[in-house]
């Protein structure tokens, strides 16, 4: 794929239009290429262009091998943290991977896109592309996740509220907790009920990356969604309806490609591990929320 010659987007595909409840990744018409993810107006389904030819066939193969009648017991467990691929479409020398768009279900999602690890790039990396990842958010050698981004639903103002990647990266490592605490419902409704659910989810996660061996995941995120349709859904209801998946896999590779590595993702897991004890935080009866001027939120 070649980047804009001109400021104008692409030509969008039939029935197509920029994501709706999009939170991180190319966004249409403004990233550097000017290609970003697309749904289609019919259906829902999310069409992610491939930005270069190896990351999108990278991202494609790895679908294909997780969901083939022949994949292994170790694939087969993430499945159900994936979003089921529907195949690739081509639209003016184009290629799309389409998936499933699991936001769909929901009437006013609430979405966190959290990327997972402390190394972002992957082996063929330049000393210039590793130091850039470095300065962009210096934390995260410690922490092990950035937040990209998060929307919440105000159903008093009935609008979202936004945070992007620039507030995500401008918390310190302290500050970290109050804005994941934001995303749960901090402080307009008890944020515990829905954060219990999330972390039992993620324990599967654990459990089951503690057993794949064999693929390292650089720069993939989770991808957090539950229902907001009303906030006080929160604390009435017995189940809020909720879902995790693991998004942006156009860098899985061969665990012999990392010198360093021994056979577990612990990079993928480090980043995970924190994340989850961030979450048993908010669920200590000490934790108490406390505003910052950094979340004043962004409306949409």
């Amino acid at each position: 794929m070649k980047i804009s010659s001109t400021n104008l987007p692409p030509e969008l595909p039939p029935d197509t239009k920029p994501l709706q409840h999009q939170i991180g990744g190319h966004f249409y018409g403004n990233p550097k290429t000017k290609f970003g993810i697309l749904q289609r107006c019919s259906t829902g389904v999310v069409l992610k262009p491939f930005i270069t030819e190896v990351r999108g066939k990278c991202e494609w193969r790895f679908y294909s091998d997780a969901f083939s009648d022949q994949a292994p017991e170790n694939f087969c467990a993430l499945r159900p943290f994936l979003a089921a691929p529907l195949g690739i479409y081509q639209y003016n020398e184009i290629n799309y991977l389409v998936l499933e768009n699991i936001v769909q279900k929901f009437v006013h999602p609430c979405i966190a896109d959290i990327k997972i690890g402390r190394i972002t790039y992957d082996f063929q990396a330049s000393k210039e592309d590793i130091e850039k990842c470095h300065r962009r958010y210096p934390p995260l050698n410690e922490v092990g996740f950035q937040l990209l981004g998060w929307q919440n639903y105000n159903s008093r103002k009935n609008l979202y509220d936004y945070h992007d990647k620039n507030c995500g990266r401008s918390l310190t490592k302290e500050e970290i907790i109050y804005a994941i605490a934001h995303f749960y419902g901090a402080p307009r409704s008890d944020h515990r009920k829905i954060v219990r659910l999330v972390l039992e989810r993620l324990t599967i996660l654990e459990h089951i990356m503690t057993k794949q061996q064999g693929l390292v995941f650089i720069s993939s995120s989770l991808l957090i969604v539950y229902e907001g349709e009303n906030d006080n859904e929160i604390n009435l209801s017995s189940e809020p309806k909720f879902d995790i998946r693991v998004i942006d896999l156009c860098k899985v590779f061969k665990v012999e490609q990392y010198v360093d590595q021994t056979g577990l993702d612990d990079n993928f897991l480090y980043g995970l591990r924190s994340y989850m004890n961030y979450l048993r935080r908010l669920l200590d009866d000490t934790f108490v929320y406390v505003p910052i001027d950094k979340l004043n939120c962004i409306n949409q």
